[in-house]
């Protein structure tokens, strides 16, 4: 089982540590795979090197198309990013998440380091997010999709629901590393 209190990355992450820059007023959209159903409090950011601003986060499910789709959770309570440490996000109450690919969103008003992954993210060359004329080659070297998410421009806007829903006017992530959000048991 999930242990209370504890962060957890998507099961198919690869951690690469720090200094990861992020681009302020940008929605990211990250892939989540859980494996195993379980119930969480909260999403969060690792940050590694502060700088003034917040971040907002959101709990997205899949549309089907290994896309980002409905929007499930998003708190209106910003994170603040201006020193390193957990920059964290709690839902309304705690929620039962079922196993399976979701996704987390981001957009920071600032301009901080965080930790993230690299950008051959999910290893074996998963088929995650096929389509990418960026295609990154995966782990296993194949030659298609971006396994880092996507992006579009968004304006931060502090105490109210930004998010779109579902996110549209998306661009691959391509060979970027992505910021890595975790999802905290409850």
């Amino acid at each position: 089982p999930y242990v209370s209190g504890r962060f957890y990355a998507s099961q198919h992450a690869r951690a690469v540590g720090g200094a990861v820059a992020m681009t302020a007023n940008r929605l990211y959209c990250v892939p989540y795979v859980l494996a195993r159903p379980g119930l969480f409090s909260a999403m969060a950011v690792g940050v590694t090197t502060g700088a003034a601003g917040v971040l907002r986060m959101a709990l997205a499910a899949d549309n089907g198309t290994s896309r980002p789709g409905a929007v499930i959770e998003e708190p209106v309570a910003d994170a603040d990013t201006t020193a390193a440490g957990s920059a964290l996000c709690p839902f309304a109450q705690p929620r039962w998440i079922s196993a399976g690919v979701w996704w987390l969103l981001l957009c920071f008003s600032g301009v901080p380091s965080v930790r993230g992954t690299s950008t051959q993210a999910f290893s074996g060359g998963n088929p995650l997010l096929l389509g990418s004329a960026a295609a990154d080659g995966g782990a296993g070297g194949g030659t298609t999709g971006s396994e880092n998410g996507f992006f579009a421009p968004l304006a931060h806007q502090a105490g109210v629901p930004i998010m779109p829903n579902p996110p549209s006017g998306l661009s691959y992530l391509g060979n970027a590393a992505a910021p890595l959000p975790t999802l905290r048991a409850a």
